[in-house]
């Protein structure tokens, strides 16, 4: 009898110990579902510096949307005031999503200087970081692009249909439905055709930096520099 119930009680440690490693496994796989360059490797703006961040909220968001931009892009200066005031009116009722900004500008000083002049609210990735990075695969060609991923780091939303650019729009649209249930009316006619990035899209090619309506950004941001 004694045999009997030290045997019982070794089957049911065993089984124990199955079912925890399977729940480990779980959480793990949970836990590894968003790109791992967004823990630990984040900053955000303060004042004119990108300082180390780590948002306590972002693992247990159910989306974060990868924002590619930069400060050469007319494009996306058009676009980005738009986002900041999604985020804006957003953010506060809804904490369950975030916005990262990956930057495709040529140095940290110019990536800096872009959150401040468009007073990003966001987190975004430190600079450099995305080289050999894993979070490559989901950019476009072309920016501004917005990629809408799940907590399983899924993408829900693209800016892109394969080579076709159907624009950030389209993604703000998709995340408004999924946090209030009603359909966005935002617009992207005005973005019809993204600026072209690097073929590796770790180093964009240099562009014009005019934008469709002809403002020269770098000499904005030269008269607005101290």
């Amino acid at each position: 009898m004694r045999s009997d119930n030290t045997c019982n009680m070794i089957l049911r440690s065993r089984r124990f110990s199955v079912l925890a490693l399977v729940c480990l496994a779980a959480a793990s796989a949970r836990a590894q579902g968003l790109p791992a360059e967004l823990n630990g490797q984040l900053v955000a703006l303060r004042g004119k510096s990108a300082l180390s961040y780590a948002p306590p909220d972002l693992p247990r968001s159910k989306y974060v949307a990868l924002y590619f931009s930069a400060g050469w892009c007319g494009p996306c200066h058009q676009f980005t005031p738009e986002l900041v005031k999604f985020y804006n009116e957003l953010k506060p009722k809804h904490p369950e999503f975030e916005i990262v900004f990956v930057s495709r500008d040529r140095g940290q000083n110019a990536m800096e200087k872009y959150m401040h002049e468009l007073a990003m609210p966001w987190p975004a990735l430190r600079y450099g970081i995305t080289k050999g990075s894993r979070l490559n695969k989901y950019a476009g060609p072309g920016i501004p692009d917005l990629v809408l991923l799940n907590e399983k780091g899924e993408v829900i939303s693209d800016s892109y249909a394969g080579k076709q650019y159907l624009g950030p729009h389209k993604v703000m649209n998709d995340l408004k439905k999924l946090l209030t249930g009603e359909s966005g009316s935002f617009a992207s006619t005005d973005l019809a055709t993204p600026a072209p990035v690097g073929a590796t899209a770790d180093e964009p090619a240099k562009p014009a930096v005019k934008s469709p309506s002809g403002t020269n950004w770098d000499e904005v941001f030269k008269k607005k520099s101290p």
